[in-house]
């Protein structure tokens, strides 16, 4: 069988829209900025503003007294980005279990998930991946060049339970609320008290290696 060349033409453009829009799925929305962020995407690159929608695929990045908050719009789910930080916005609709996920390759980020919202969040840094239901928690990257260039992330449980796999060891941990552990990209995992003092950590990895 011929395809015209009409015919061909309005086939292809609309395969080009299809393709379009799979890239540049809508899947979240800003709430709150403050200072500079600056946003890199498919659809759209430049200063992010409170209301602009946020596409699967944007890679997010704060300043010295950046800050950007954001709310999934499938799990309700709020992710608050502080100062000096870098994430990446992506979402999972194509598997049997939908859910979002956040790529963060530094500084902070909190995450407040619904509680009645049984959908997972999957956070991926460098050292570990956490995956959460209905969980309020925090987590930071950080590279200490005076410890020895030591790179780890510290993952906190506010409220709810969590599970944070190491990358390396492929071991993994369940957390309850009010723990905080450190997952080193060595393999390690490390149990401190909540909010302990940042020289405590430090001399914590020290010792631990």
């Amino acid at each position: 069988m011929k395809i015209r060349p009409l015919t061909r033409l309005i086939f292809f453009s609309w395969f080009t829209i299809v393709i379009g829009f799979s890239r540049s799925e809508n899947i979240a929305l800003c709430t709150e900025t403050h200072g500079v962020v600056q946003r890199k995407g498919n659809v759209r690159n430049g200063i992010v503003r409170k209301g602009d929608p946020i596409y699967h695929g944007d890679k997010l990045i704060t300043g010295e007294d950046g800050f950007v908050s954001f709310m999934n719009i499938y799990e309700k789910t709020i992710v608050k980005v502080y100062e000096n930080s870098f994430v990446k916005v992506l979402s999972n609709r194509k598997s049997r279990f939908s859910r979002s996920e956040l790529a963060l390759f530094g500084g902070k980020v909190i995450v407040e998930m619904d509680e009645q919202n049984d959908r997972e969040f999957v956070l991926r840094s460098p050292s570990a991946i956490a995956t959460a239901s209905g969980t309020h928690f925090l987590t930071e990257y950080r590279d200490e060049l005076l410890y020895n260039n030591l790179s780890y992330c510290i993952f906190t449980v506010l409220t709810g339970k969590m599970e944070v796999e190491n990358i390396k060891s492929g071991h993994s941990i369940f957390m309850d609320q009010g723990e905080t552990v450190i997952s080193t990209r060595e393999g390690k995992f490390l149990l401190l008290d909540t909010f302990r003092d940042n020289s405590g950590i430090a001399n914590t990895l020290m010792e631990a290696n």
